[in-house]
């Protein structure tokens, strides 16, 4: 069963943002500049966590993980104008 996880990160080289950010693109979407959400299969997660340390520099970074539980991402809401799911720009067939 797939589970959604928002991911947010700050990163402060170019070159590692870039290689995080089209990573990132293989499991989900951007939805803020330096935040994606993600759709996960099972043991996807390790996955990305692994792909995530190998990109950035842990005395220079910082990755915030967070996996929604049913309950609340049956919560979750969108204010003011959300993307449309065929944007190309934000969205690259993942959904």
């Amino acid at each position: 069963m797939a589970m959604i996880v928002i991911l947010a990160y700050d990163v402060s080289a170019d070159s590692r943002r870039t290689r995080l950010a089209a990573a990132l693109e293989s499991w989900g979407y951007r939805i803020q500049e330096s935040v994606f959400q993600l759709r996960l299969e099972d043991g996807e997660l390790d996955e990305v966590r692994e792909r995530v340390n190998d990109i950035i520099d842990s005395r220079d970074d910082v990755v915030h993980i967070y996996p929604l539980c049913a309950n609340c991402l049956g919560r979750a809401e969108v204010q003011g104008t959300a993307p449309a799911l065929d944007d190309g720009g934000l969205y690259r067939g993942v959904w």
